[in-house]
């Protein structure tokens, strides 16, 4: 190979292992964006996993069972003939809370005694207020005044994860490792792929570079 084709394939391998390296440190970017996605997705994961909700035990014994109720308004609510606990709910102003207010209105009452909250029967929402402190479970004592339950310091109030909710966030969070395990793994193989022909190109080069440097070399001599 003379000098100029020498000359001439030592620049086509320049470029061609400046394309690689491009593609190599492009790769190399997305796997970490990746990487950066899956620790969010088990940041995301692990942080679900450990909301807990508010369940009724009637046993009172605080423990783990697979058929418990969320707790709700109507429970707290609802007549103890009808299996309620007959209490009552009150927000942090001491106002009662009602779906809609009572009528008549009870001797001694005000609507300024009551608040309205259309809502409370959704258990989420219901939950939400009294784990954020903005509503109270009351029960009246043998005083006969009305006196805040704590939430853990009540026997029929259980906290855990819904397992159904379990189930279905951990097969969601498994779906998505996999697929993205699959894209980092796509990734390695193309990184590796480059790889290998970068080091090929490295070595075509080496080799072409010894032939212009003795091309060189000879033409100096002849010259000398």
């Amino acid at each position: 190979m003379g000098l100029s084709a020498s000359q001439a394939r030592y620049l086509s391998l320049t470029a061609r292992k400046s394309n690689v390296e491009y593609q190599i440190e492009q790769l190399t970017q997305e796997k970490l964006m990746l990487a950066n996605q899956i620790e969010t997705e088990a940041s995301l994961w692990s942080d679900g996993m450990s909301v807990q909700h508010l369940y009724y035990d009637p046993k009172g014994t605080g423990s783990s069972t697979t058929d418990l109720d969320r707790l709700s308004y109507q429970i707290v609510t609802g007549s103890i003939e009808d299996g309620g606990l007959g209490m009552r709910v009150a927000d942090s102003y001491g106002r009662i809370v009602v779906t809609a207010l009572p009528e008549p209105m009870p001797e001694g009452k005000t609507v300024a005694d009551y608040v309205v909250e259309p809502y409370a029967t959704q258990a989420d929402y219901f939950e939400d207020n009294l784990k954020t402190g903005n509503w109270f479970i009351q029960q009246i004592g043998d005083d006969g005044e009305w006196h805040d339950q704590s939430l853990e310091g009540s026997s029929f109030i259980y906290r855990g994860v819904d397992q159904s909710d379990f189930n279905v966030a951990n097969a969601e969070y498994e779906r998505k490792m996999e697929s993205l395990e699959r894209i980092d793994k796509k990734f390695d193989l193309q990184i590796q792929q480059l790889s290998t022909e970068q080091s090929a190109l490295e070595t075509e080069m080496d080799s072409i570079k010894k032939v212009i440097d003795k091309n060189i070399e000879e033409t100096f001599k002849t010259f000398g």
